[in-house]
């Protein structure tokens, strides 16, 4: 049996969840919000990135950031065209904080995995603190 959406009828998507239909406020946000990117808008929506692309395509609604723009991230810089951060829609600063940031993270994840595999060869030695 087919899940059932808030008015009773079963619902249309293969996924099987409740399909709801969108709000005059939730396409307002979507025009507002646009240069947030999909992500952002379908956390804020409380839908999928895939519901938030199919709708801003139905309503007109380009979620692209074109070059010239304010970057939606920090708001003061412009979105230069030509560059690997346009691509992404935010402006150099922010990519390369972005970029920053990943590679702090990988190193952390490093660090983790080199503490695990320390731990896991001391424990096969049997020399750990507790047998």
């Amino acid at each position: 049996m087919r899940p059932r959406n808030r008015w009773g009828k079963e619902s249309p998507s293969a996924g099987g969840r409740a399909y709801l239909p969108w709000t005059t406020r939730e396409l307002a946000y979507l025009r507002r919000h646009r240069a947030d990117g999909a992500d952002a808008i379908a956390s804020a929506l409380g839908r999928s990135q895939k519901s938030v692309r199919r709708m801003a395509e139905r309503a007109g609604v380009s979620l692209r950031v074109r070059p010239g723009e304010l970057c939606p991230r920090c708001g003061l810089n412009r979105v230069r065209e030509g560059t690997v951060a346009a691509r992404h829609g935010v402006c150099v600063a922010c990519w390369t904080r972005h970029l920053a940031e990943l590679r702090e993270e990988r190193r952390d994840e490093d660090r983790a995995e080199t503490a695990y595999e320390h731990a896991k060869k001391g424990a096969q030695r049997g020399g750990g603190r507790d047998a």
